[in-house]
């Protein structure tokens, strides 16, 4: 986390912008005068924040999320393909499925 003055930033946003969205990085913003602080991340960083809130929200979510998680840490979950070739082509799966 790098914190810099309102000033600072100012003079260089586009190295700001960088940190925030090549370094993932968040950018404490600094004001003078006893004026709150700002913090700048990327879009990707806050929309994963805003989902993660989202899924917390409810406890229900959360608990099935929290089993989910153990399961795949205690190997209890096998990969499966969502669709395999002898399922027929995508004109059989349905709308939706291909150009078919």
């Amino acid at each position: 986390m790098r914190a810099m003055h309102a000033t600072e930033a100012g003079a260089n946003f586009d190295a700001v912008l960088d940190a925030a969205t090549e370094d993932h990085d968040e950018v404490v913003i600094t004001r003078s005068g006893g004026k709150a602080a700002a913090v700048v991340i990327s879009l990707a960083e806050y929309n994963a924040m805003k989902e993660t809130a989202y899924l917390m929200s409810s406890s229900a979510m959360a608990r099935r999320l929290t089993e989910s998680i153990a399961a795949v840490n205690a190997g209890k979950v096998e990969a499966q393909d969502l669709f395999r070739s002898d399922e027929g082509s995508s004109s059989e799966r349905g709308p939706g499925f291909g150009s078919g």
